[in-house]
């Protein structure tokens, strides 16, 4: 998944081996991707508490439009926490510390939720409940 400022990263990269070097104006344009982006909330419950452990269920806010139909088709991104923060997710909570209880088979899972900022219209794709609109 590739953002705004991997792109200006890129193109910097390629400035820089061709001589050109960088400008100030270079480094107001990185200010404004920095500043203009939005937040992104991925919520992954996996199997165990463990950051590579495996998504049971998931769930994607961001500042966009969706219809809340689940779409069992709609798979996560990602196999793990693990994975979504090599992607660039930072976790934001961890899951707290469970006991034992009888009724254990109830819970959903192990909540890990995780941030990412993007660009306006950039994110995921696809949310459980269907693509972004």
């Amino acid at each position: 998944m590739t953002t705004a400022i991997d792109g200006w990263i890129r193109q910097s990269q390629e400035k820089i081996l061709s001589g050109a070097g960088l400008t100030l104006q270079d480094l107001d344009e990185l200010r404004d991707l920095q500043n203009g982006g939005q937040q992104h909330l991925l919520y992954i419950w996996a199997d165990q508490d463990r950051i590579d452990s495996g998504v049971i269920a998931w769930n994607y806010f961001g500042p966009f439009d969706s219809e809340f139909r689940f779409d069992p088709k709609n798979e996560c991104p990602y196999a793990s926490a693990a994975a979504a923060m090599a992607d660039g997710w930072r976790v934001v909570s961890f899951p707290g510390v469970e006991y034992p209880m009888e009724n254990a088979h109830n819970q959903l899972g192990f909540e890990f939720i995780l941030e990412r900022y993007f660009q306006p219209g950039e994110g995921l794709n696809h949310t459980p409940h269907g693509q972004r609109q």
